[in-house]
């Protein structure tokens, strides 16, 4: 259809150009003029020429047409495909934004909940005593963070002479295994003095430990019976059963006793080893401070304390 129409305008434009031409050389007004020249070689070839030259311009100008619109089409789709681009690339930018935006919201969430997760061990309350040549401290450390176990605890501390002078600077671990997130448990530094120290005072200079992610629902079940205090030689002991409530079994569980006098102060630390500890079953426990080298007062009460071997709670 295109092709019908482009041909019908051409006639028409090769007719618009004899009418024209024939204008020009003034030949409408006389007819038999214009027999003449049609019968005219020349004049026909001549009027074939500029008809072809005619026609050429036509084609040139329709062509140049086509041309600018498909010029005009290609740019536009172009234009459209940039700016796709641009769109698709301001999405990508804008996406890398808000990842970037999101994991800093997230690390300042994790620094914020480290914040407020203290990752400190707490020294509680102290009581210490000489008995002949050793100097005795006993008390509670506790573990302040929510979710982190205290695994590997040691003590660094040290004594001083009357003129603060050093006299003595030393690490112990103590009979605790490790400390569950937001619990407690004993321990006690037995240091041996000589008359010559001139022992007078002491520091405890760092606590130092290993921490470890800790799922508060994993924290193990126990209950303490059937306690009774031997007590002979100026020795303390603690007889007694622990049974399991927990989900696991445990091949290894230490069992750390503070003995208290009746004034509430932990006169003494001693621990034990149970095997095998089965869920639902119960096990004997017997703590003896027959191996502790300082002499002791009779013990009014204890606190008994269960740690089951870590990797297997």
């Amino acid at each position: 259809m295109k092709k019908w129409i482009i041909i019908l305008l051409i006639i028409d434009l090769t007719l618009a150009a004899i009418i024209y031409f024939l204008y020009k050389n003034d030949l409408l007004r006389d007819p038999a003029n214009i027999v003449k020249m049609i019968l005219d070689i020349e004049f026909i070839n001549n009027l074939k020429e500029k008809s072809k030259i005619l026609y050429l311009d036509v084609k040139n100008f329709i062509l140049n047409i086509l041309n600018l619109k498909i010029k005009e089409r290609s740019e536009s789709k172009t234009s459209d495909f940039k700016a796709d681009e641009t769109v698709q690339e301001k999405d990508k930018n804008d996406k890398g934004v808000l990842e970037k935006n999101k994991n800093k919201e997230e690390a300042t969430e994790q620094t914020e909940e480290e914040l407020i997760d203290k990752k400190e061990i707490e020294i509680g309350k102290i009581w210490e005593h000489r008995s002949g040549n050793y100097f005795c401290i006993f008390g509670f450390l506790k573990n302040m963070s929510s979710n982190y176990a205290a695994k590997d605890v040691s003590l660094s501390y040290s004594l001083f002479d009357s003129e603060e002078n050093t006299i003595l600077r030393t690490s112990k671990i103590p009979k605790l295994s490790y400390i569950l997130p937001e619990q407690s448990a004993p321990f006690s530094l037995i240091t041996e003095i000589s008359q010559d120290m001139k022992f007078k005072s002491y520091k405890i200079d760092s606590i130092n430990t290993t921490w470890i992610p800790f799922d508060n629902n994993k924290i193990p079940n126990f209950e303490v019976s059937n306690v009774t205090l031997p007590y002979h030689n100026s020795r303390n002991m603690a007889k007694g059963f622990v049974k399991n409530f927990s989900e696991n079994d445990f091949s290894k569980t230490k069992i750390v006793v503070a003995f208290y006098d009746d004034k509430d102060r932990i006169i003494a630390v001693g621990s034990d080893y149970l095997i095998n500890l089965i869920v639902g079953e119960s096990l004997p426990f017997i703590v003896d401070t027959g191996n502790l080298p300082y002499w002791q007062k009779r013990s009014s009460h204890i606190e008994v304390f269960v740690f089951p071997k870590f990797d297997e709670i």
